[in-house]
C-alpha cells in the first residue's frame, strides 16, 4: 500500500533538502480511488511528493484506511514548519470516514491544522491556482464545478451513475449496449459496436453480452466500453458516432449551467478526467460544441494538479488568503 514512490521533483527537493530546512510547509493530500499523492509545498515553491495506495475506504476496509492514514500523518508530522493540511477525496463527507480522519489528526498533533475538502474542488483550485473559473471531468462518472470571481461555487451533475452522470464513460458504455440489444431487435440500423462488445468481453453471441453485462459488479467494466464507441466512430460506424455527439451534448450541459448560474461574463475552464484529458473524438466534439455555444466558456489547461491543489489550498489558508 505504501509505494513511497518519488517523482524528478521529489528528488530534487531531497537532494536540497538541508536548504530548505526549517522553510514553513504546508501539505495537500489526493485521495483517490486507486491512488494517493501527497504534496509538501514549502514556502519557496518546491514541491516534495510521495505516492502511496488507495484512499478508498469502501474498496479497502477500515484496516487497511487506517493503516494509509498512518503513514500519511507520520509524513506530514514529520514536515518541520508544516503550517496546514488539506485532504481531498471522494466520500470525504462520509461520517465514519471523517471520524478516522479527524482522530488521526488528533493522534499525529495536526488537528487544529486541518481542511477536508471533497476531490472536485482540490482539482478546481489546482486547475485554476484559486482563482475564478470551472473544470469539466468526465471519467467513469461526470462531474461539472465553478468558482465565480466573488468566491461562490457552483456545481452540477456528479450523483451517480444510478440516476445522472451524464457524458460519463459509464453513460457511453451503457449506450455501447443499448445499441447493441436495438440493432439484435431490429430498432436500428445493424452497428459494429456488436461485434466490437463481443471481441472485448470474448464472447460469441448476444446472450454473451446479456450475461457479460449482468456479471458485472464494476461500474468501470461498463465504462471501459466506452472505448469501442470511440473506436467504431473512428471506423465510420454510425450508431458510434451517433452516441458520442449525444453524450457530448449532455456533458455540456454541465458546463453551460454553471457558466449561466455563476453569472460571469467569461469562465476559464479545464476539461479533465479520462475521457477529456486526451486527443479523442469525444474531446473533439466537447470542445467544439463548448465554443460553439453561444458563451464565452474559454478553455485552458491545468494549472497543477488536484495534490497540488490541496497544497496550495492549504498554504493560502495557512497565510490568511
Amino acid at each position: 500500500m505504501n509505494k513511497n514512490v518519488c517523482s524528478t521533483v521529489d528528488l530534487r527537493a531531497r537532494r536540497s533538502a538541508q536548504a530548505g530546512k526549517g522553510l514553513r510547509k504546508a501539505a495537500g493530500i489526493d485521495g483517490g480511488g486507486t491512488g494517493t499523492t501527497l504534496v509538501l509545498l514549502q514556502e519557496d515553491g518546491r514541491q516534495e511528493r510521495r505516492h502511496f495506495g488507495a484512499f478508498n475506504f469502501n474498496s479497502i476496509g477500515e484496516e487497511r484506511f487506517r493503516s494509509l492514514l498512518a503513514v500519511l500523518s507520520d509524513v506530514i508530522a514529520g514536515a518541520e514548519g508544516c503550517e496546514m493540511v488539506c485532504i481531498g477525496a471522494a466520500g470525504i463527507s462520509n461520517p465514519q470516514m471523517k471520524e478516522m480522519i479527524l482522530e488521526a489528526g488528533e493522534k499525529y498533533g495536526f488537528s487544529d491544522r486541518l481542511m477536508l475538502r471533497g476531490d472536485q474542488e482540490i482539482a478546481l483550485y489546482g486547475a485554476m491556482s484559486g482563482a475564478a473559473g470551472a473544470i469539466l471531468i468526465a471519467g467513469t462518472g461526470s462531474i461539472c464545478t465553478g468558482r465565480g470571481k466573488d468566491g461562490r461555487t457552483v456545481r452540477t451533475g456528479g450523483w451517480g451513475h444510478l440516476i445522472d452522470d451524464v457524458g460519463s464513460g459509464y453513460s457511453i458504455g451503457r449506450d455501447v449496449l443499448r445499441s447493441v440489444v436495438r440493432a439484435c431487435d431490429g430498432r436500428q440500423e445493424q452497428t459494429l459496436l456488436t461485434e466490437l462488445v463481443q471481441e472485448h468481453w470474448r464472447v460469441s453471441d448476444l446472450e454473451g453480452i446479456i450475461a457479460k453485462t449482468y456479471e458485472t459488479t464494476e461500474k468501470s467494466n461498463i465504462a471501459a466500453l466506452s472505448r469501442l464507441a470511440e473506436e467504431g466512430a473512428r471506423r465510420g460506424d454510425k450508431a458510434a458516432r451517433q452516441l458520442l455527439e449525444e453524450n457530448a451534448e449532455d456533458l455540456c450541459v454541465l458546463a453551460e449551467t454553471v457558466y449561466d448560474r455563476l453569472g460571469e461574463e467569461e469562465l476559464s475552464m479545464c476539461l479533465m478526467g479520462g475521457l477529456l484529458s486526451h486527443d479523442t473524438q469525444y474531446r473533439a466534439m466537447v470542445t467544439r460544441r463548448l465554443q460553439e455555444g453561444g458563451r464565452r466558456i474559454l478553455l485552458k489547461k491545468p494549472d497543477m494538479d488536484a495534490a497540488a491543489g490541496a497544497a496550495l489550498w492549504a498554504w493560502n489558508t495557512a497565510q490568511g488568503r
